[in-house]
């Protein structure tokens, strides 16, 4: 009788042990808050709505979608291997202002882009050189327009059926 209870003495001893050793989590910032400081703001700009509803009358026989990170368009292909996550890491917090989408819904047919002032500065223009470099190596053209010569309707659609000639 005594050997049973040193035995549950020891197992509620190693108990004990066990859940005072057990790694416990670590707080992280703001999770005790009820209400996070976060509030809306606009998807667009002034100028990137104007384009997108003048994309949409150029193209409506395509869909277009508008902020759409790289990550979700283009991944690593086999050829990265081992770096595959070094290599998401490259594009993951990059977007483009619009795709172009087939009608199945499934195929990128381009990424568009409207460059404004922003696009001026030498950091703003690596960063786009990486993305333009993300996207051809995936085999997606990107097409730039300025929105300081924000085009027609037609000549939107001009640019974006030749390009796709071009690339198609």
């Amino acid at each position: 009788m005594s050997e049973i209870l040193i035995a549950i003495v020891a197992v509620i001893v190693l108990l004990v042990i066990f859940w005072q050793k057990k790694p416990k989590e670590k707080a992280i910032k703001g999770d005790e808050l009820a209400i996070w400081p976060f509030e809306p703001m606009p998807i667009m700009t002034d100028s990137e709505v104007q384009f997108f509803k003048k994309l949409q009358l150029a193209l409506p026989e395509y869909t277009v979608f508008s902020q759409v990170q790289l990550s979700r368009i283009i991944e690593p292909s086999e050829e990265a291997g081992r770096d595959r996550q070094f290599w998401f890491n490259r594009v993951c917090r990059q977007s483009v202002d619009f795709v172009l989408i087939d009608q199945n819904m499934q195929t990128v047919l381009a990424a568009i882009e409207l460059d404004d002032w922003t696009h001026e500065s030498a950091a703003r223009q690596k960063q786009d050189a990486k993305k333009d470099k993300a996207l051809a190596s995936a085999g997606i053209p990107i097409i730039r327009f300025h929105a300081e010569k924000m085009p027609s309707i037609e000549m939107l659609r001009f640019d974006v059926l030749d390009m796709l000639r071009k690339f198609g």
